[in-house]
């Protein structure tokens, strides 16, 4: 890889949002300096099945690459700074403020929706407290959802499909918006799914113009 593949964007902006008041979300737009040369090198990766009920596929970069990892060192610099103490405390009790490690990969969505698992259809929580995404979408692929239960009885699963803003026994909180070149990063904690809606999903279209994130995954 060339040295600066991972150069971040001079114009770069960082914003905070409370989705429904009380999920924080940092975004950073134009968090790559050429966003357009990070897809085409993550999109030349060998991809392979992705982590567990991921709907597709997912890459990694050769270990040791000294771009991603003076990218990363930034990344982690900025959520420990800016993005830990919003965090609310944890559902085990503990507040986050130093972190341990970050893993990153890139990730395709490309499941036809008809042939989702029953976890595969309906949102989640992901194993660190802390996600980030960068997406990497030129056209319309969707950004991030989030839930709020409506009761105490665990919801049902959707009979079809990926989890959409109206879901049966939950409530939408909140929205990122996925735009090219956003790094946001949100609680990992909070129920949650990919905004996986249009023809695109169910057509070529998944393949040839797939769904690409830089996923980043922050220990503690």
């Amino acid at each position: 890889m060339t040295a600066d593949l991972f150069a971040t964007g001079s114009d770069a902006r960082a914003t905070v949002e409370l989705l429904d008041g009380q999920i924080p979300v940092l975004a950073i737009d134009g968090i790559f300096d050429d966003p357009k040369r990070v897809r085409e090198a993550a999109l030349a990766l060998d991809y392979g099945p992705g982590t567990a009920h991921y709907p597709g596929r997912a890459a990694r970069f050769p270990p040791g690459d000294a771009a991603l990892e003076g990218f990363l060192r930034k990344v982690v610099s900025l959520v420990e700074r800016e993005y830990l103490p919003r965090l609310p405390t944890l559902p085990d009790g503990r507040s986050l403020s130093r972190v341990r490690g970050v893993d990153t990969d890139f990730a395709i969505t490309d499941r036809h929706p008809d042939e989702l698992d029953a976890e595969q259809r309906k949102p989640h929580i992901d194993f660190v407290p802390v996600f980030g995404l960068v997406y990497l979408n030129e056209e319309e692929r969707g950004g991030t959802l989030f839930y709020k239960a409506l009761s105490s009885t665990p919801p049902a699963t959707a009979e079809k499909g990926y989890p959409a803003a109206s879901y049966p026994g939950l409530e939408l909180a909140g929205r990122i918006e996925g735009r090219f070149n956003r790094l946001a990063i949100y609680p990992g904690f909070i129920l949650h799914s990919g905004e996986i809606e249009g023809d695109w999903i169910a057509s070529e279209a998944r393949f040839q113009a797939p769904r690409l994130t830089q996923r980043m995954m922050f220990y503690f």
